[in-house]
Parts: C-alpha cells; sequence; structure tokens
C-alpha cells in the first residue's frame, strides 16, 4: 500500500475499521494513525467527515467484491463451483482476519442503515451491484433474480454465523445449500 494515495489510504483503512469495528467504535484519530496519514488529510479528502469517507469505503468494498465474483466466475465452469470457490475464499479471508472482518458492508450497513440516509443509500446501492452482477453471471440458471437473492442472503448469514463461531463452516454448508437451490432451478 505504500504506493496508494494519501486518500486511497484513508478509504482502505476505514474500510477495514468498518467492517472490524463498526462506524461509531472507529474514531477520525483511529482511522488517521492506523492509515499513516497525517491530520490535517482527514478533513482535506473528506470535507463531509466520516460520513463521506464511509461512503467512500463502501464504494471500495462494493468494488472488491464485485472483482471476486467475477473471478469466482471466471475460474469455474459452474455457478455452484462458483458459488462454492466464492464462499470459500470469504472463509479464508474471515480466517486470515482473524474472524474479525467479513462482508466490508456488513457492520457499517447493521449500525447505520436507519442513522445516515447517505450510508444507507451507498449501502443499498452496493448491494444492488452485486445482486445485479449476480443476475448477469448466473447465465442460463431459471429464476435468476431468485438465486442471486439466495447466493447473496445465505453468504452474509454465514459470514455472521462463522465469526461469531471462529469456524467457515457455515460458509461450506452455505456453499453446499445454494448448490441445492440452483439445482432445483
Amino acid at each position: 500500500m505504500s504506493d496508494a494515495t494519501t486518500r486511497e489510504r484513508m478509504i482502505s483503512t476505514a474500510m477495514t475499521l468498518f467492517r472490524r469495528e463498526g462506524y461509531q467504535a472507529t474514531s477520525w484519530r483511529r482511522l488517521v494513525e492506523q492509515a499513516g496519514t497525517p491530520w490535517g488529510s482527514a478533513y482535506h479528502h473528506f470535507p463531509g467527515g466520516k460520513e463521506q469517507l464511509a461512503v467512500a469505503a463502501i464504494e471500495l468494498g462494493t468494488a472488491v467484491v464485485a472483482k471476486t465474483i467475477r473471478r469466482a466466475f471466471e475460474r469455474n465452469e459452474t455457478v455452484e463451483d462458483a458459488v462454492a470457490w466464492w464462499y470459500r475464499k470469504a472463509g479464508e479471508a474471515l480466517a486470515a482476519d482473524d474472524y474479525r472482518g467479513g462482508c466490508p458492508l456488513a457492520t457499517i450497513t447493521l449500525e447505520m442503515a436507519n442513522a445516515s440516509p447517505a450510508i444507507t443509500k451507498a449501502c443499498q446501492d452496493a448491494f444492488a451491484a452485486w445482486h445485479t452482477l449476480l443476475v448477469e453471471l448466473l447465465g442460463d440458471v431459471k429464476d435468476p433474480d431468485d438465486v442471486a437473492t439466495a447466493i447473496m442472503n445465505n453468504l452474509e448469514g454465514a459470514l455472521l454465523v462463522s465469526r461469531v463461531h471462529r469456524s467457515s463452516d457455515a460458509l461450506d454448508r452455505a456453499a453446499r445449500h445454494v448448490a441445492l437451490v440452483i439445482r432445483a432451478c
């Protein structure tokens, strides 16, 4: 990350801290310290404050997950295998983060959905973008809208359960459950 700009470092750091600790628990001071950026850069790059930075972090999280979804479908021949690959990668990332992370939007969404219209809209747009991408990639699957919803809902729930149990078992099971749904369509 040494080549990243100050703004990019702040956004990436915010995405990580908001995912792990939440919006309210993450202070400006902690963000600046963790990003290794000068204090004045916070309001220089984000004159709209922490809420503006949160929206940027959500947009980054949206792009990261979309890239992973695309990669899953590029590397696998079947939808079931793509979903299993994606869920497995999510489990590996969660374990590597000592079960503190998960979805880059889950914690901030749960915490801020009714507290900030800007953050709520950014989260709505993110989930909609992932859903649209999945529908596009599902190909000939019957009811792609419903299948995309099942894939996303199962992943989000499994990440939450995996985080609390400190095990990726829920993600493995969710991948098998989604495979059953896909085969039934």
